[in-house]
C-alpha cells in the first residue's frame, strides 16, 4: 500500500507540492535579484547562489524550466526592440535619400526646362496636372496606387530632358520649323531615353527609371499612331506617357512661347475634346473634360501673370542684395535704380 494514500498521503501530498511552489517562486526572486543588484557583498551573493542551487536540487527540472522560460522571454522581448529601432533607422534613411534623390532630379530638369520654357513653373503644373488625372483613372487601372503617382509626378518631370540636345537655333527658333528642323526637334525623346537609359545601366532595374524612359520616349506618340518617334498606338503606348501626353499638350498651349501666345483655357478645352480618339485616350480626354475647371484653377494659381517673365529666385535675391550694398536712390527720380537682368 502506497505511503501517499489516504488523507494523510494526501495531505503529504498537499505540503511537498506547496514547497515546490514555494521553492519556484524563491529561487525565481533570487535569480531576478542577482541579474539586478549589483551593489550585494560577496557573501549575500554565496548565500543566495547556495539558495538557489538547494532549490534546483529540491524541485528538479521544473526550477530549470522556468529560468529558462524566463530568460528565453527576456531575449525575445530585447531582440524584438532591436529589430523594430532597427527598421525605423533604415526607413528613416530611405526616405531621406529617395527625398534628396528626387530633388535633384527636379532641380536637373529645371535647369533643362529654362531653356525652352518663358516661365520658370511649366515642371510644376505639369505635375500637378498628372496627379490630377491619375487620381480619377485609380479606380480604372490597378496598377495606379499611391507609389505609381509618386513616381509619375517625378517622371513628368523629365519629359523633356532631351531637348538639352536641341540647338538652340531650332529650340528657340520664333517662326515654323522647317523639315529638317522638325526632324531635328522629334529626336529629343529619343536623346532623353538614351541619358535615362545609360543611367539605368549603370544603377540596374529602377521603378523610378522605368517610367522616366516610358515618359521620355513615349509622350508625343499619338493614340491613333501618328505621333513620334515610333508611331505606336492605343495600349502600345505606356499609361504614364498618354498621361504626361495629355497634361503637356494643355500646359504648352495655355502658355507663352517665343513662337506663339498663349491660348485661352476654354479654346483649349475644345481643341482637347475634338482630339479624343486620335491624338489621346479617349479615357484620359472624358477624365479632363469632367475636371476641366481643376486644371484651369492650377493654370491661374501657378502660371505667371500674362506678360510676366518669371524670374529664377536666386536671381531675386541677387537683385535684392545689390540695390540694399551697391545702390542708393536715384537723387534724380529719389527711387532705387533698377538692376537689370541679362536674357539667356
Amino acid at each position: 500500500m502506497s505511503v501517499f494514500s489516504g488523507r494523510g498521503g494526501q495531505a503529504l501530498t498537499l505540503a511537498l507540492t506547496t514547497l515546490h511552489v514555494g521553492l519556484l517562486g524563491v529561487g525565481v526572486l533570487l535569480l531576478m535579484r542577482l541579474a539586478v543588484d549589483a551593489v550585494a557583498s560577496p557573501i549575500e551573493v554565496l548565500y543566495q547562489l547556495v539558495g538557489v542551487l538547494c532549490g534546483l536540487a529540491l524541485t528538479g527540472p521544473g526550477m530549470a524550466t522556468v529560468i529558462a522560460s524566463v530568460t528565453d522571454r527576456r531575449q525575445r522581448v530585447a531582440l524584438r526592440r532591436m529589430n523594430q529601432q532597427l527598421e525605423t533607422e533604415i526607413r528613416q534613411r530611405v526616405t531621406e535619400s529617395l527625398a534628396t534623390r528626387n530633388a535633384l532630379i527636379f532641380g536637373l530638369a529645371k535647369l533643362a526646362d529654362y531653356r525652352d520654357n518663358d516661365t520658370g513653373t511649366h515642371l510644376e503644373r505639369i505635375g500637378e496636372y498628372v496627379v490630377l488625372l491619375a487620381n480619377e483613372l485609380r479606380t480604372e487601372h490597378d496598377e495606379i496606387d499611391d507609389r505609381w503617382i509618386e513616381r509619375l509626378k517625378l517622371a513628368s518631370s523629365l519629359h523633356d530632358i532631351g531637348k538639352v540636345g536641341i540647338p538652340d537655333a531650332v529650340l528657340l527658333k520664333p517662326g515654323k520649323l522647317d523639315a529638317d528642323e522638325r526632324l531635328l526637334m522629334e529626336q529629343h525623346p529619343l536623346m532623353g531615353a538614351d541619358t535615362l537609359l545609360a543611367i539605368r545601366r549603370q544603377l540596374g532595374h529602377d521603378p523610378f527609371l522605368d517610367m522616366g524612359v516610358e515618359v521620355t520616349l513615349q509622350h508625343h506618340e499619338k493614340w491613333d499612331g501618328s505621333g513620334y518617334p515610333f508611331g505606336l498606338s492605343g495600349d502600345m503606348i505606356a499609361l504614364s506617357a498618354r498621361i504626361v501626353a495629355l497634361a503637356d499638350f494643355y500646359d504648352a498651349l495655355t502658355s507663352v512661347r517665343v513662337y506663339k501666345d498663349a491660348m485661352p483655357h476654354r479654346d483649349t478645352v475644345e481643341l482637347v475634346r475634338s482630339l479624343r480618339g486620335t491624338h489621346f485616350d479617349p479615357e484620359i480626354v472624358d477624365v479632363f473634360l469632367t475636371n476641366a475647371g481643376r486644371f484651369d484653377d492650377i493654370r491661374r494659381t501657378l502660371q505667371p501673370r500674362s506678360g510676366d517673365r518669371a524670374v529664377p529666385k536666386i536671381v531675386e535675391l541677387a537683385q535684392k542684395y545689390l540695390r540694399r550694398t551697391h545702390h542708393s536712390e536715384d537723387p534724380a527720380t529719389g527711387r532705387e535704380p533698377a538692376v537689370p537682368v541679362r536674357a539667356a
